[in-house]
């Protein structure tokens, strides 16, 4: 025989399971902020704060989102990662925001080969400039993720870059100065060649840091050399250490009658590249941003979070360049450039 439940019963049964629905559904991910205060973010950079950073802290400033940024500067040394690491260790964030392909292989490994000992596993990681993520192995193979990694990239199609070349000028043959010491350079180098194949263009490699540490001094002889085998324009590549020595590059070029063409911003920018089709790197910085929001504060995992490029670059003129090349952009292409003096 069975008893009806008093209705105060009922009412505390029904009051049990829609506590436990309640709960389930509010309690936080994995990495989701519980509270209001300040998203903890340790930074780690290759040679201080860029636009890049400009743009992460940007995006936060204007969604009224409250963060503790704290700032491991390498200063171009990358055996500083290590000792980095061991301090993030002692005083955990709630993300870490790598720099680099050099700096964010140290810290997150590649995705088949990670070391706990070694590389960060236990928080989630946002990187930012890593032109080639799958080649280098930081990002996995399209079909599979990192459980707690993602990043934005910034490098434009290599296609598009070859034909906002030839929308200047023709282009046969591509000079490319390179340190063979780095991951990304050598992968584009290899990309690059590929698709001469497929587009009609010969790549004119000169791999610096064969046999000992690249040095600046070896830039304008190999410039010299890949003038001497005629090509056609330089290429400058996501290069770390090109980027230092950009000014080297490009003054060698001057001298050989050779302008550059670069992927990534600042050599245009801030440098002699004679044209560019490059992210800003602001914008990088924000798309970034928007990624730390999704995994601190709508607890979404990184691994579900895709590594993404800007869907839109921008066609950079540096006309004093021009001018000293007598190379002039043709008309058409000011309908849509940034002309830079």
């Amino acid at each position: 025989m069975t008893f009806p439940r008093p209705p105060a019963f009922r009412l505390l049964g029904i009051l049990a399971v829609l506590i436990v629905a309640l709960s389930a559904t509010l309690l936080p991910t994995a990495y989701a902020q519980s509270s209001k205060a300040p998203l903890k973010i340790a930074m780690i950079l290759w040679r201080g704060e860029t636009n890049v950073e400009q743009g992460f802290r940007a995006y936060f400033d204007e969604n009224n989102i409250p963060v503790d940024l704290t700032i491991h500067d390498v200063a171009r040394d990358l055996s500083r990662v290590p000792a980095i690491i061991d301090q993030i260790r002692k005083d955990p964030p709630d993300l870490v925001y790598t720099w680099g392909t050099g700096i964010t292989s140290s810290v997150v490994g590649k995705y088949d080969a990670v070391d706990p000992a070694k590389n960060i596993t236990d928080l989630p990681v946002v990187y930012v400039m890593v032109s080639s993520p799958w080649k280098t192995g930081i990002a996995a193979p399209a079909g599979q993720s990192r459980p707690n990694v993602t990043g934005a990239t910034h490098i434009a199609p290599l296609a598009a870059q070859i034909n906002a070349i030839r929308a200047y000028r023709p282009m046969d043959k591509l000079g490319v100065v390179y340190n063979s010491r780095e991951d990304n350079s050598v992968s584009n180098v290899a990309d690059l060649t590929e698709l001469g194949r497929e587009m009609g263009f010969d790549v004119l490699a000169a791999p610096l840091g064969t046999d000992d540490e690249p040095s600046a001094d070896d830039i304008a002889p190999a410039v010299a050399e890949l003038a001497r085998k005629g090509a056609d324009i330089l290429y400058i590549g996501p290069d770390n250490f090109i980027g230092n020595y950009r000014d080297t590059l490009t003054d060698a070029g001057f001298a050989n009658g050779l302008a550059a063409f670069s992927a990534t911003e600042l050599e245009v920018r801030d440098g002699h590249a004679m044209l560019g089709l490059v992210s800003r790197y602001e914008l990088v910085g924000r798309l970034a941003a928007s990624k730390v929001e999704q995994i601190l504060i709508d607890g979404i995992s990184p691994a579900d979070i895709p590594v993404e490029t800007l869907d839109r670059f921008s066609y950079l003129i540096r006309l004093s360049s021009a001018r000293k090349l007598k190379l002039y952009p043709p008309l058409s292409l000011l309908d849509y450039a940034e002309v830079i003096e």
